[in-house]
């Protein structure tokens, strides 16, 4: 997915929907931050799902559970 800067979105926003109509997709930027994605209809579940994966993948770090070991141990340990 290309990254456009917001200044650029707002100057070439008739282009940019030319060429997401025919399939492309942007990430527009401000300041290095994503802030909106452009995409096509067919695309918005695609973007959805890729969206909630990150989300799982930001909370996995900031909670870690524990290694396969330490949750195996965990378990065995609440069995007894």
């Amino acid at each position: 997915m290309t990254e456009i800067g917001i200044h650029e979105a707002k100057t070439h926003l008739s282009r940019l929907l030319k060429r997401v109509e025919n399939g492309e997709s942007f990430s527009i930027t401000n300041r290095g931050k994503v802030v909106a994605v452009m995409v096509p209809p067919c695309d918005i579940e695609q973007v959805k799902a890729h969206n909630a994966y990150s989300q799982l993948i930001e909370l996995r770090v900031k909670f870690p559970i524990g290694t396969g070991r330490e949750v195996t141990d965990w378990k065995n340990e609440g069995r007894r």
